[in-house]
């Protein structure tokens, strides 16, 4: 007769729990959000204003609003971050003249220097956490994402 699975051993969780893909992502984003946000802090930033810069370096200057719902922020949470930006001097806000109450957001030669600094950090946490992992298996995982977020859309 085998011996029980010892307590907390995946051979004791139940068989959906080893198979669910949720619990997989979460531990993986969970963990390479981390790695990567200390390498971030080692630049004196973080993940808030890296996807600010890079966001505003693709798209170019946006409406707040705009930017907090690409980003899917709560408006008050990116102002707090554009606050500290500001006063950085990475981004600018001006107020536009159609709408006294919209702010556009824009990236300062020195946002622009961050943005280069930190974009040489992302690649290199991206090759980290992708080696050993094949460019076909890659694509395929950015594949298999993409079905996920879409089912999940549906729902």
């Amino acid at each position: 007769m085998p011996e029980p699975a010892a307590p907390g051993s995946e051979a004791s969780a139940p068989e959906w729990l080893t198979q669910s893909v949720a619990p997989k992502l979460h531990l993986t984003a969970k963990a390479s959000r981390q790695f990567f946000e200390q390498l971030l802090a080692e630049q004196g930033a973080s993940f808030a204003m890296w996807t600010v810069l890079a966001t505003l370096t693709v798209k170019g200057p946006m409406i707040q609003r705009e930017l907090a719902a690409r980003l899917s922020i709560e408006g008050p949470t990116l102002t707090r971050h554009l606050e500290s930006m500001v006063g950085r001097g990475l981004v600018s806000r001006t107020r536009t003249d159609t709408d006294r109450r919209s702010s556009l957001v824009e990236l300062t030669e020195d946002g622009r220097r961050m943005y280069e600094r930190l974009a040489s950090v992302a690649t290199g946490a991206n090759e980290a956490m992708l080696s050993g992992v094949s460019p076909t298996d890659v694509q395929r995982f950015g594949q298999v994402l993409d079905r996920i977020l879409a089912n999940v859309a549906r729902r």
